[in-house]
């Protein structure tokens, strides 16, 4: 009887023993699984974020898309989910000049000094006044005729936008512009940081926390030949402004209002020239350059620039003084708008 009780025990610890046995695999086994699915977790989490993000971005950009080119106190009023992502203001992220002659018989040049002075030079003399007009007013200066430079002062706050246009007598001859761009940034957490999608000026920006910031999408700018084989080049300059905090939340709700398109140019233009700065990131203009001289450097090196029609250096091959149209030798079909919107809660 003895034996017979001292057998018993020992098979019910070996039972206790192979039950541990059996849990501690089954514990190693779901760790092991939990340990190897975790970055596909991880990168599944921040695929949906991503998602997510991106549909935020497109809509609206889509929203300011529809309201950029309507008339004054023109808008509409959208709710977007923002559960995953934030927005916030970019403040001047980039700036844009634009400058042409509106008549084949001068060649001005506008330069801007300080924020009281500008110097305007007429190779041919025959521009007398200048007007510059910025948000919070206009100015109207007259000079003599001459070949010299002519410094043209001012009282006007050009911090911000402002359009230089001479005239000779009654006629526009040239016509210069400075846009600072401001846009919106959508900002998402991932496992590793934070991405961030810019809209700026009807193009996209994407950037990781650990990369550099990438083109995903170029401003509007289209170039084509016309039947007659004169350059066309239409160009949109979208500044989007905020008015007070953005909205945030499940439900935000935002008021998108166009302040009312500018026409810079319409119609035929010479010695046209553009520049792009931009302070989202230092790799930013050069990829911008490089983008739009692409086909200009590829006749480049097959030594057929005698063949390119498109955007080329104004001066030095790397763009570094400004871009113009069709090597800025002839008349080109030129249409510039600029697009105010207004961004509210």
């Amino acid at each position: 009887m003895r034996s017979q009780r001292k057998s018993d025990s020992d098979l019910a610890v070996s039972e206790v023993i192979g039950v541990v046995m059996l849990l501690a695999m089954v514990i190693t086994m779901m760790g092991g699984v939990f340990v190897f699915l975790t970055p596909y977790v991880n990168d599944f989490q921040d695929n949906t974020a991503w998602s997510n993000a991106n549909g935020i971005a497109e809509r609206l950009d889509g929203r300011i898309d529809v309201v950029a080119g309507a008339s004054a106190d023109t808008g509409l009023r959208t709710t977007i989910p923002l559960t995953m992502s934030s927005i916030s203001p970019i403040i001047s992220a980039e700036v844009w000049t634009v400058s042409a002659d509106l008549t084949a018989g001068e060649i001005v040049t506008v330069q801007y000094i300080n924020q009281t002075t500008f110097s305007l030079i007429s190779e041919n003399e025959t521009a007398d006044r200048a007007v510059i007009w910025t948000e919070g007013g206009e100015a109207e200066i007259s000079f003599n005729e001459t070949y010299e430079e002519v410094l043209i002062t001012h009282n006007l706050s050009v911090a911000d936008i402002y359009i230089v246009t001479v005239f000779d007598g009654e006629n526009e001859i040239h016509k210069h512009a400075k846009i600072p761009i401001s846009g919106l940034m959508v900002k998402t957490k991932v496992q590793t940081g934070e991405h961030s999608i810019g809209l700026l000026n009807d193009a996209r920006y994407d950037k990781f926390s650990d990369e550099t910031w990438s083109i995903t999408s170029f401003p509007d700018m289209n170039i084509e030949e016309l039947f007659d084989g004169t350059m066309r080049a239409s160009l949109s300059l979208r500044d989007v402004d905020t008015a007070g905090a953005i909205p945030d939340g499940r439900n935000a709700i935002f008021d998108v209002r166009s302040e009312g398109p500018i026409t810079l140019f319409s119609g035929d233009a010479w010695n046209f020239r553009f520049t792009f700065e931009s302070s989202l990131g230092p790799t930013v203009a050069p990829q911008m350059t490089e983008g739009w001289l692409t086909d200009y450097n590829l006749h480049r090196a097959s030594n057929t620039l005698d063949q390119h029609r498109g955007i080329s250096p104004w001066l030095r091959a790397s763009g570094i003084d400004g871009l113009t149209i069709d090597h800025g030798n002839s008349v080109i079909d030129l249409e510039i708008e600029l697009q105010l919107v207004e961004v509210s809660r």
